[in-house]
């Protein structure tokens, strides 16, 4: 090819035999058009596939490119969204079932580190259910139960996700806080994608959850909370018999609300000073012991005779055993419990699916993206990048930027992997029980110089100067 024609090597010349027709055609699969058809560049077809890539809308995409050229963008709005939908239709098509979707997430684990178990029951007339979570996730979480008396594991159920429902764990990581609110950031603990409700769906997910917790689980001083859905509070007290359940007080007043409107004949007055005999600072739930719960329990059903049955078949027990008796070991006492950790991470999760149910081999990597992030921005920290900053308790493990573009990526991990593996919640300082006196902690005991021995068994000796 001579050299002033090399630079046009990619053109191709075709020559039409015959007369171009006068009047053309509507392209043959328009149904609701009349124009003539013109076959759109290839380079707008371009443009558009970098505008859905771009994470843009439809109506963002076609106005960009019509003030930029007018006569070289999409036909219509409706070209952008066929556009869209034909690659969605195309990227799914090995996943276009529920069987292919539950078997495509079938062999995610043994290929997905986050994908760790299927369960599948012979007569549950069910698909497997899917438990998930990373390595990191499980010993993070298991730390954090273990050294953080303060920790309470929140449970509950989601839905609208996708074709499972799907319940998880959650607990606050208590090594950063957030820049934005200055409060602890909630982690998901394992999540369980299932296909109901049953006890015996929820229980084969806590026994599995508390094998990989160890065997010395019953050893730990272990509180879970959730609200009062019957299958997994049932399936937690088997499971974790020796943990401390607490029920989530939103849920708990929303469920006396409607049964105090639409189930008994109470005034507004009556169902207000009823809510407030209840959940007051100096009401029912907060009682010092029991014999003043009793008595407050007592004086309520006095009041409001029509209220007496339902409180004590349905509430009283509740409230005593999964509401008052926790509160008392909260660290902050006058704070009720709700599983607002959950509900926060429930709106993460359907803000990941932009609202919209996915498929579920895109809903476990989405929600694998989410904890992935979580551990991504924990590591981060380390060097004051991300959306966390180091608690005061481990600003031991900060390291300046400098210093950490400077080290290796096995020191990176090995500074990261010193984090994870620190226990350090406490900073060994104790509070009066009023709240009003903070003092460092010091040994139970004053020994003299030189005592070996407990008091009552041996005296005290003490060397002689002169020997010395």
């Amino acid at each position: 090819m001579p050299t002033q024609h090399q630079a046009r090597a990619e053109i191709s010349l075709v020559e039409y035999t015959g007369a171009f027709p006068e009047n053309t055609a509507p392209h043959g699969n328009a149904k609701h058009v009349t124009h003539d058809y013109q076959r759109t560049d290839p380079k707008v077809f371009d443009q558009i596939q970098n505008g859905i890539n771009s994470k843009k809308s439809n109506i963002d995409i076609y106005q960009e490119m019509v003030f930029k050229n007018p006569e070289n963008a999409p036909r219509d709005l409706q070209q952008i969204r066929s556009k869209r939908y034909h690659d969605k239709k195309q990227s799914h098509q090995s996943s276009s079932n529920l069987p292919d979707q539950v078997w495509e997430a079938l062999a995610m684990v043994n290929n997905h580190e986050f994908v760790a178990e299927a369960v599948y029951t012979r007569g549950n007339n069910m698909p497997p259910s899917i438990i998930a979570y990373s390595p990191m996730q499980i010993e993070d979480m298991k730390l954090h139960i273990e050294n953080d008396k303060d920790t309470i594991l929140g449970i509950d159920r989601t839905f609208n996700l996708g074709p499972t429902y799907v319940t998880n764990l959650v607990y606050k990581n208590k090594k950063v806080v957030k820049k934005s609110s200055r409060d602890y950031p909630i982690f998901v603990g394992p999540v369980f994608f299932h296909w109901d409700a049953s006890y015996y769906t929820y229980h084969s997910f806590l026994s599995h959850v508390k094998a990989r917790l160890d065997t010395d689980v019953q050893f730990i001083d272990l509180r879970i909370g959730s609200d009062d859905e019957g299958g997994i509070t049932k399936a937690i007290d088997k499971v974790f018999n020796s943990a401390e359940r607490l029920l989530c007080t939103k849920h708990m007043k929303d469920n006396i609300t409607d049964h105090l409107k639409n189930k008994l004949p109470l005034t507004k007055t009556d169902r207000s000073n009823i809510m407030s005999d209840l959940f007051s600072e100096d009401g029912i739930v907060t009682a010092h012991d029991e014999v003043d719960f009793n008595c407050k329990s007592e004086n309520l059903c006095t009041k409001y005779p029509v209220f007496a049955d339902y409180y004590n078949k349905r509430l009283k027990n509740r409230i005593l055993d999964h509401v008052n008796r926790p509160l008392k070991r909260q660290s902050n006492p006058d704070r009720l419990w709700t599983n607002n950790n959950y509900e926060s991470m429930n709106h993460r999760f359907k803000i990941a699916t932009d609202w919209k149910p996915q498929i579920l081999p895109e809903l476990l990597t989405k929600i694998y993206d989410i904890t992935k992030l979580h551990f991504i921005d924990l590591k981060r920290s380390l060097y004051g990048q991300g959306n966390y900053e180091l608690s005061p308790l481990f600003q031991k493990h900060y390291t300046s930027p400098h210093i950490w573009g400077s080290k290796t990526a096995e020191e990176k991990d090995k500074l990261f992997k010193k984090l994870l593996s620190s226990k350090t919640f406490t900073n060994k300082m104790l509070t009066s029980t009023n709240g009003k006196l903070t003092i460092p902690n010091v040994k139970r005991l004053a020994r003299k110089p030189g005592q070996r021995h407990r008091p009552k068994s041996a005296a005290a000796k003490t060397m002689p100067r002169f020997i010395k």
